[in-house]
């Protein structure tokens, strides 16, 4: 699969679409539910965070990252009803900020300098992940597009992943497989880190999952007990991989 198949417009509809399923997901599970995803928060303390994150990004877009420590401080609101107007209000602003973004052109980015299109994928993919937290404070995850998770699971793997750097040493290789939509990766281990490409292999131990189940492992909303119990595969040393996620604690 090439990722770059995926455009802003994609993403701005994915990210318009889980504001809208994420902060409903937190209103049936209710607001004072633990986040079992996300220790010692409830998920009010979720939708609070997440409204705080929109809010910084649109900031730090807005003002090119000139003062990282510039953005508004956002008040708790005091009720659950304040709460999710707030919510909705935020989400709203940056949504039409970002539809005035191209793809092309250059935006700040916490990796050093990326085009819309990346602050789009950022946003899409923080409230996939965060639904399903809102979700699973309730019960069971929902269904969620194949292709965008396995674009998700690829931005966790080649975005966040070689941001660990020396801190990250495998104790082996790792294949993720998609088996519902296109998606391979290889991780190896270098002296630099952690080397992450989009190919088919051999690693010493393989998870093989549908794309919604690996984006939720990888990003340790999942164990993989709990994969492999809902039908993924994992072929060879099981002991490499659980290495691998108990250091990718992002």
């Amino acid at each position: 699969m090439s990722y770059e198949q995926l455009t802003g417009a994609e993403y701005l509809a994915t990210f318009v679409e889980e504001n809208a399923r994420f902060i409903s997901a937190a209103q049936v599970s209710g607001f004072a539910a633990p986040v079992a995803s996300c220790p010692g928060w409830n998920v009010g303390d979720l939708v609070f965070h997440v409204g705080k994150v929109q809010r910084w990004f649109h900031y730090m877009l807005e003002t090119n990252g000139a003062d990282p420590k510039g953005s508004p401080r956002a008040a708790k609101p005091e009720t659950d009803a304040n709460m999710v107007e707030w919510f909705r209000e935020g989400a709203e602003v940056i949504a039409n900020y970002l539809a005035g973004v191209s793809d092309t052109e250059p935006v700040w980015s916490f990796t050093g300098g990326d085009a819309g299109r990346w602050a789009k994928r950022r946003q899409a993919q923080e409230l996939l992940v965060h639904r399903f937290d809102a979700e699973l404070a309730g019960g069971v995850v929902s269904a969620a597009d194949a292709t965008m998770c396995a674009d998700g699971v690829d931005e966790l793997l080649t975005i966040f992943v070689p941001r660990l750097k020396e801190k990250a040493q495998l104790t082996g290789t790792i294949h993720f497989h998609c088996t519902d939509t296109d998606g391979e990766w290889m991780l190896t281990p270098q002296a630099t880190g952690i080397e992450v490409t989009r190919e088919h292999g051999k690693g010493d131990v393989a998870l093989r999952a549908p794309a919604h189940m690996l984006l939720q492992v990888v990003w340790r909303r999942m164990s993989v007990d709990e994969a492999i119990a809902s039908g993924a595969e994992v072929f060879g040393n099981r002991s490499v991989l659980d290495a691998f996620i108990n250091l990718s604690q992002f």
